[in-house]
């Protein structure tokens, strides 16, 4: 009886590691690479330029499919090579009927990219609080990590020991402002490498939204009013020179605010089919508009926005996935299934099923009669030993690979 779950324990493992690396290494060597193309919006034609990348052939087109060469481009796109343009002396002093400057551009000029693995990714509950309002005008991390749980603590990073002054403080600020323990969510960007600080968006134990900070050492805690019934998934905090917005805030029904400066008003951005389990977000803003690049692994939808955040264009293009080429449709008749201990989509380590793809069952059944037929030459009884052949149809070219590899011995 040993003999025989050792025996099932390497063939299980046999099929678990041939689930992973035939796939890997089948799609490293036929998978079809599609670069991604990605929207933009020319105040000089007053539409929507597309790059196309890919090596050398890199191109832009535009709604109607027009091709245009990537120097004419520059200039159709003045906000966004404004560096090239004025070292060249091509950079116009006006557009859209404004005269602008350099500086102007550069302030209101901005990228962003929200990922769905920088949503699903494991986080140590451990945040640094910078001072913001340093007395030498530069970021540097603190001496402490803060944590909220029944309390805001803060814990000195060398000795490990709670800092009581600085924890009773924030969290009397917190109780003040009807802050309810523990902190079910936190965000902020733990980085020097911004211009300031904004400190952390915080969601509490009734599932409001606080804004908290320190400033010369003092806590600053704020309410942050939110629309009746809006569950907040993530919130990207961005501190920029513009001062535009704290950050991008994506709630549980994959609706996407801009948290303005504006006394913590919620913009809402007209972006539909978005999905942010499976798709990312380019923002892409300058001084005349705002793009919202949504793009999955076949699609690409954008949302052209002017300042006021009304919608003035969209686009949308599909291309085929790796499933839909040659390459694709052998792999469905071939492996039943894969497995993956990572996905790009998060960055939680797991084990990632795909689908079962029921064409395989062609390939398992010749495989099932190939199993059968070698029972019979080893002279093995097919319906004392049918465990075998029901694991090759179920689990095809991996299950007869473990059978042919772990023979039975067993008659």
């Amino acid at each position: 009886m040993m003999v025989k779950l050792s025996r099932l324990f390497l063939i299980l493992i046999v099929i678990f590691v041939s689930a992973i690396y035939l796939p890997k290494y089948y799609w490293i060597s036929f998978e079809n690479r599609v670069s991604t193309p990605l929207s933009f919006y020319s105040p000089v034609l007053h539409t929507v330029l597309i790059a196309h990348y890919g090596g050398r052939n890199y191109y832009y087109t535009d709604k109607h499919g027009k091709h245009y060469k990537r120097k004419r481009v520059d200039r159709l796109l003045p906000l966004n090579n404004y560096r090239l343009l004025a070292a060249t002396g091509h950079m116009p002093d006006s557009l859209m009927g404004r005269k602008i400057t350099l500086e102007e551009v550069r302030l209101n000029n901005f990228t962003m990219r929200l990922r769905p693995k920088d949503i699903f990714t494991p986080v140590i509950p451990l945040y640094p609080l910078f001072e913001s309002r340093p007395t030498r005008l530069k970021l540097e991390l603190p001496e402490s990590f803060f944590r909220i749980n029944q309390r805001m603590e803060f814990v000195d990073t060398e000795s490990n020991k709670i800092i009581e002054h600085l924890s009773t403080d924030f969290t009397r600020a917190l109780q003040k402002k009807g802050f309810v323990f523990p902190a079910k969510k936190i965000f902020g960007n733990p980085t020097t490498r911004k211009p300031f600080d904004e400190g952390y968006f915080a969601v509490d134990g009734k599932n409001r939204l606080f804004h908290i900070k320190m400033i010369r050492g003092k806590p600053y805690c704020s309410p942050v009013p939110l629309p009746e019934g809006l569950r907040i998934r993530a919130i990207f905090v961005k501190e920029m020179e513009l001062r535009e917005y704290y950050g991008v805030l994506i709630s549980e029904k994959n609706e996407i605010y801009f948290i303005m400066y504006d006394q913590y008003r919620l913009q809402k951005i007209p972006v539909t089919d978005y999905d942010a389990a499976k798709d990312q977000i380019v923002i892409l803003g300058d001084l005349f508009s705002r793009v919202f690049n949504v793009i999955s692994d076949q699609t690409l939808h954008s949302f052209v926005t002017n300042r006021d955040y009304k919608l003035i264009d969209t686009y949308q293009e599909s291309w085929p996935g790796n499933k839909e080429t040659l390459a694709g449709h052998i792999a469905q008749y071939v492996f039943p299934f894969s497995l993956k201990m990572s996905s790009s989509k998060s960055e939680y380590k797991d084990f990632y099923f795909s689908s079962y793809n029921v064409q395989a069952l062609l390939l398992n059944f010749v495989l099932f009669l190939l199993t059968l037929l070698l029972l019979k030459r080893r002279e093995f009884s097919p319906l004392k030993k049918w465990y075998d052949p029901l694991l090759v149809f179920i689990t095809g070219i991996y299950g007869f690979i473990a059978v042919l590899i772990f023979e039975n011995t067993d008659r």
